[in-house]
């Protein structure tokens, strides 16, 4: 009799569940400062210009412009979550989707690059460890194009939700701010966006450059997200802010892909907050 209770409540967490475990995450092993491995997969990391710039990806060592704090910081904030689904926006080299990869295993792995550069090692990974199933990348697509974005994410992903979004692409207001507002909707409870860099509008080495001239500062949109999560914490659980990014945490309400506007979300006493950044 015991036994046979035993069996009900495990078939009925199963149930509960759907039918899956979480998924078990690889760790990270590192080295060095800036240097990790992660199921045999080598990888250096940095931050500097001089560094990124000059130095490739290639066939023992992928690329990663990140620092060790912000790749440990966005798996904490991961580490309560099954991360079956992501999207990768902006991948430079190829690095962050082999790190990804690497460590989650997931289902589907959608990236999208700007840039139509030939990416080998990438190809070579994903040829290497049979992920042709499970990685996708596509070349050539701004993340404010979000028609076609959108289609993609609807090609790939159908009605399934997405876990984990990585935006390291254009680094500007508005672009991010398009592509947050059309996968946003399509994340599951408890899935992280993490918005990268967010902090160089903040400073002159980057607002003045060309790249960044006249044009409203990434912060508006971390500012945006924070007053959403006073507000709104349904739409958006939590807002984690770091000095080199920002994990914003799905909340529980339905959301429509398409009709959802986080600077609709984000008001202060009923107004919409203007761009001061």
């Amino acid at each position: 009799m015991v036994n046979k209770f035993r069996e009900a409540i495990s078939t009925a967490l199963h149930s509960i569940s759907g039918g899956s475990k979480k998924k078990k995450v690889q760790p990270i092993v590192w080295s060095e400062r800036n240097r990790c491995t992660v199921g045999g997969v080598s990888f250096f990391a940095t931050v500097d210009d001089a560094e990124y710039h000059e130095i490739t990806s290639n066939d023992n060592e992928f690329l990663l412009v990140k620092t060790r704090e912000m790749i440990e910081a966005e798996l904490d904030c991961t580490s309560k979550i099954d991360v079956r689904n992501i999207v990768d926006i902006g991948v430079w080299q190829g690095g962050s989707v082999a790190l990804l990869d690497r460590v989650f295993q997931p289902d589907k792995l959608v990236a999208v690059e700007y840039s139509t550069r030939e990416l080998p090692h990438l190809d070579a990974y994903i040829d290497r460890h049979s992920r042709q199933d499970n990685v996708c990348l596509y070349k050539g697509i701004s993340q404010a194009d979000i028609n076609r974005f959108g289609e993609l994410l609807d090609a790939e992903f159908g009605n399934e939700k997405i876990d984990l979004v990585i935006d390291d692409a254009s680094h500007q207001y508005l672009e991010t701010m398009l592509s947050f507002n059309l996968v946003f909707p399509r994340m599951s409870e408890g899935g992280v966006f993490v918005i990268e860099d967010w902090q160089w509008s903040t400073m002159e080495a980057h607002y003045n450059s060309d790249y960044f001239d006249g044009k409203e500062g990434l912060a508006n949109l971390v500012l945006q997200c924070v007053m959403s999560c006073a507000c709104r914490p349904d739409i958006v659980r939590e807002v984690i802010v770091k000095n080199h990014s920002v994990m914003v945490v799905r909340g529980d309400a339905e959301l429509q892909s398409g009709a959802f506007d986080i600077t609709d979300i984000a008001r202060n006493k009923g107004e919409v907050i203007p761009l001061v950044l």
